[in-house]
Parts: C-alpha cells; sequence; structure tokens
C-alpha cells in the first residue's frame, strides 16, 4: 500500500509539473529561447528533480523544448507551419461541429454560450487579457459540447500548442482589436440559434482564417517567437 500511495504521488507530482510548465510556455512566461534548468524549475515548482525531468521529457515529445547537448532544455519557437496545420484540422472538425450544434443547441446551450459572451465583453472591457483569452477558448470548447463532441476538442488540445500559442501572442499584439473576435462570435451564436447550419458553416470558417490575416501584426509584435517567415495567405470566401 505505501508503495502504492509513493507511485500515485509520484505521477501526480509529475502531471504537475508538466501542466505548469507547459502553461508557462503557453503563455509565454518562459519564452522561446528561454533556458529550462531543473534545478531553478524545482524551487520553482518546490518539487525535486524526478518529476521535473520527467515533465521536459514530455515536453521535448511534443516539441515543446528541445536539449541541445553540453548547452540544457530551451524552449522551442512556435512553427508556423505547425500554427497553420493545427488551424487547418481546427477549421475543417469545427465547421462540421457548429454545423451539429445547429440541429442539438437547445435553452441550456444557448444560456451556456451567451454567459461566456458576456465573460468576454467584461473581460474587453476590464482589458482582462486572460480572462479574454480564456473565455475565447471556452467559446469554441462550448460548441464540442453543445455538439457532444467533448473528446474531440480534448484531443485537439493535445496536437494544437502551438496554434494556442500563437493565439496569445494575438491578444498581446496592441494594435488588434479584441472586438473583431466578439463580433464573430456573436454572428455565429445567431446563426447556430437561427439553425441556420450554411451561415454558421460560412462563418466559423472565416472566423478561424482570421488568425492568418493578421500574422503581420503578430509577427511585427514578436519577432523572435517564430521560426519560419510570414505564412502564405490563402484566398478564401464562401464557394
Amino acid at each position: 500500500m505505501a508503495d502504492e500511495q509513493t507511485q500515485e504521488s509520484g505521477e501526480s507530482l509529475q502531471l504537475r509539473a508538466y501542466e505548469t510548465i507547459r502553461e508557462g510556455i503557453l503563455y509565454a512566461t518562459y519564452a522561446p529561447g528561454d533556458r529550462l534548468q531543473v534545478k531553478d524549475l524545482c524551487l520553482d515548482l518546490d518539487m525535486g528533480r524526478t518529476p521535473v525531468r520527467e515533465s521536459l521529457v514530455r515536453l521535448r515529445q511534443e516539441g515543446l523544448v528541445e536539449t541541445v547537448p553540453q548547452s540544457g532544455t530551451y524552449v522551442r519557437c512556435i512553427s508556423l507551419r505547425s500554427v497553420e496545420c493545427a488551424r487547418y484540422v481546427r477549421e475543417t472538425l469545427e465547421r462540421q461541429v457548429a454545423v451539429e450544434c445547429c440541429a442539438r443547441i437547445d435553452a441550456a446551450g444557448e444560456e451556456l454560450l451567451s454567459q461566456i459572451m458576456h465573460r468576454a465583453q467584461d473581460a474587453c472591457a476590464s482589458h482582462g487579457t486572460r480572462e479574454f483569452f480564456d473565455s475565447d477558448n471556452e467559446f469554441h470548447e462550448a460548441l464540442y459540447r453543445i455538439a457532444g463532441r467533448d473528446r474531440v476538442w480534448e484531443w485537439l488540445g493535445t496536437l494544437d500548442m502551438d496554434l494556442q500559442r500563437y493565439r496569445w501572442l494575438r491578444v498581446l499584439t496592441e494594435k488588434l482589436d479584441w472586438n473583431a473576435i466578439m463580433h464573430q462570435h456573436d454572428r455565429i451564436f445567431d446563426a447556430i440559434s437561427g439553425h441556420d447550419a450554411e451561415e454558421t458553416d460560412f462563418l466559423v470558417s472565416n472566423h478561424l482564417h482570421l488568425l492568418f490575416e493578421e500574422s503581420s501584426a503578430v509577427i511585427d509584435r514578436f519577432p523572435t517567437y517564430f521560426i519560419e517567415g510570414r505564412p502564405q495567405k490563402q484566398a478564401h470566401g464562401r464557394a
């Protein structure tokens, strides 16, 4: 029993270390190029070396950090190719998910989306960067929940870390207007509530393309955060 408790405790510590460091990379507490020293992380996280080392191995497997021989472990830059691939997957899946919402949404689903949009408005008014970013994610997650596709959202969370990092930098880019995101969410909500599948499909696709329409401003603001140059814009519109 004691051995089992020790093992569970070790697994819990490893998960906490992994999630904390991963979150630090997402929110740029650890910026690209920053060296992640085990001893410093142990002090920051108040835990031993084993769970920290194991978490760094997992993060390296996910492509978020890289180890340079005889130098150390560093936060990797954001790959715009990975961002575009994740955006493509999100757009392809989310268009179908949102269309399914048109058939499945009920009063509870409408209330859920309304509450999230109100929180986004409050965050915008107070310029709560983290709160606005989180409410944006919550809006999209709610679409998957309403459509009964919760597991798909969880699966996407393991694949789109560079996209999430990019989106966080977009929120931090002062010249970009948060109201554009809220306006698009409002239109998506109206289309879903009105059970307009065609309009919903178009709006979700257009919304996710907004990411790269604004890429130049994000890259100009954070030029050292990216591996490749500016992504090539793709034509987009109604068929």
